[in-house]
């Protein structure tokens, strides 16, 4: 299983990557109780040639059976070198209420030179009146012309901001606040 996970995983050496899954792996390199690893053989093999590090703080269990009583470590997550420097304050959020045994992890990325996007989440648009046919049709209608000026574009940073606006200009259009 978590072979097939990681042969997914297309990297290049020079991205940054987090990887944060529940492996349901058992190693005491974060979880010192642990005297017979289970289901880390492929893990620690890929994190070792990767040469990922891990975020989690050793031994903060992830999981927390109500059922059963257990609590376990089977949350991980890895980040590449050039990344690690860029994660900090990782931690459990312990008030968070979800309904599932999976403790909420929390951590913070710090970036130099990181540009800010609006967060569309804030702001206050009325999604259950939109014509979502005429949206649909307003997309397909310019989505040759955005094809054409998109093949012209060189910088992938020219392209973003040019689909960014794209559908800025769509939303105004038919999403309303």
């Amino acid at each position: 299983m978590i072979e097939r996970k990681l042969t997914k995983v297309m990297l290049n050496s020079e991205q940054k990557v987090i990887i944060i899954e529940n492996f349901n792996a058992h190693h005491s390199w974060w979880n010192a109780k642990i005297s017979n690893s289970i289901r880390t053989k492929a893990l620690i093999k890929w994190v070792n040639l990767h040469k990922y590090d891990l975020i989690n703080t050793s031994d903060i269990n992830t999981y927390h059976s109500y059922l059963s009583q257990a609590s376990l470590i089977l949350n991980l997550a890895f980040a590449s070198k050039n990344m690690r420097n860029h994660i900090k304050n990782w931690h459990i959020n312990e008030n968070a209420n979800t309904e599932f045994n999976h403790e909420v992890i929390l951590f913070t990325i710090v970036m130099k030179k990181v540009k800010l996007i609006e967060n569309s989440l804030n702001a206050s648009y009325n999604l259950q009146k939109v014509d979502w046919k005429d949206f649909d049709k307003h997309l397909q209608k310019t989505k040759n012309k955005m094809i054409v000026k998109m093949q012209r574009i060189t910088s992938l940073k020219a392209k973003v901001i040019y689909l960014t606006e794209c559908i800025k200009n769509t939303v105004k259009l038919f999403v309303f606040k």
